[in-house]
């Protein structure tokens, strides 16, 4: 196997390549076998694409500079097909600058304006996975929501037994046939039910006191029209921003949009989950969008609440 890998990355195969050059007896200088291992870690098909046929860093980087161009214009003005097209074309440059780079999120939303708008996120995340996001997750998600809002009920002990009482008591003041609250409900009841506290990544505020809650490395700042800022995640709320490195880089009227926005840009800027709600996004990418690369087993909490929906 080894010998086969040592041929695919000679023969240019960038997913076994960027792995290649690793400490040996003619490299002896160079960093472990086991250090900085780049690799696919949640179920994307498509980790490091080779170039197309009969295209360079050179050619691909003008294509690039051209969609730059159109973003200096108005919306309406811009040439979204080609756009588009470009982004098909440049996804292999784009893969391999953000899994091989650490750039920060200000110079990617700079060089790759395009990725965070909603249109090209979502074409993003089908191109390394072959999933429709929006698509793929509502549906997973629909399918636990009642599941998820019952096995709450029971969950009434201690302060996160507290805190999941005041979810339920805000959502039964929801109308019942709104399929969003339930959603919300259901996402917003999660970290509470895995013992998780979200309150760093998942926050609301006024909206004269955006400005003091836009800050983490990645966090939704939920803005409520309320006197009283909810303690749970708001059902209504007048904006949701999604935050990466302290900046706004994507904003939705709705909660659970911001998140399956948020979730996208976590994958297509190859992004570690926050590390307080791992088993959120864990419990997101593996059970509702059913993305498992089969190499590693679910936490016990998780697995526990995985076999109670099946």
């Amino acid at each position: 196997m080894g010998n086969y890998r040592t041929k695919l990355s000679r023969a240019g195969v960038k997913d076994v390549a960027v792995n290649a050059g690793k400490r040996s007896k003619s490299n002896p200088e160079a960093s472990a076998s086991r250090s900085s291992i780049k690799r696919p870690r949640r179920g994307e098909v498509n980790f490091l694409p080779n170039y197309p046929s009969g295209e360079n860093k050179d050619t691909l980087e003008t294509l690039r500079l051209a969609m730059v161009e159109e973003f200096k214009k108005t919306t309406a003005e811009r040439n979204m097909i080609l756009i588009h097209q470009h982004m098909q074309r440049t996804f292999a440059p784009r893969r391999e600058e953000i899994v091989n780079s650490t750039s920060p999120i200000a110079d990617l939303k700079e060089r790759w304006p395009a990725l965070f708008g909603e249109a090209q996120l979502y074409s993003e995340f089908h191109r390394i996975t072959n999933q429709n996001l929006p698509f793929s997750f509502f549906a997973g998600l629909d399918k636990y929501t009642q599941q998820l809002l019952q096995l709450y009920k029971k969950k009434r002990t201690g302060i996160f037994g507290e805190k999941m009482a005041n979810l339920l008591r805000a959502y039964a003041e929801q109308d019942k046939n709104d399929i969003s609250a339930a959603r919300v409900a259901a996402l917003a009841g999660l970290p509470l039910y895995l013992k998780e506290d979200s309150s760093a990544v998942f926050k609301n505020c006024k909206e004269e006191e955006f400005e003091e809650f836009h800050k983490g490395p990645v966090a939704l700042v939920a803005v409520v029209d309320e006197d009283n800022v909810p303690s749970v995640i708001p059902f209504q709320p007048l904006s949701v921003s999604v935050i990466l490195e302290d900046q706004v880089v994507m904003s939705h009227r709705s909660w659970a949009d911001a998140l399956v926005n948020l979730f996208g840009l976590l994958f297509a800027l190859h992004l570690s989950y926050p590390e307080k709600l791992a088993g959120f996004f864990e419990f997101v990418q593996i059970v509702i969008l059913n993305l498992d690369d089969g190499r590693r087993q679910l936490k016990p909490k998780l697995q526990t609440l995985r076999n109670e929906l099946d």
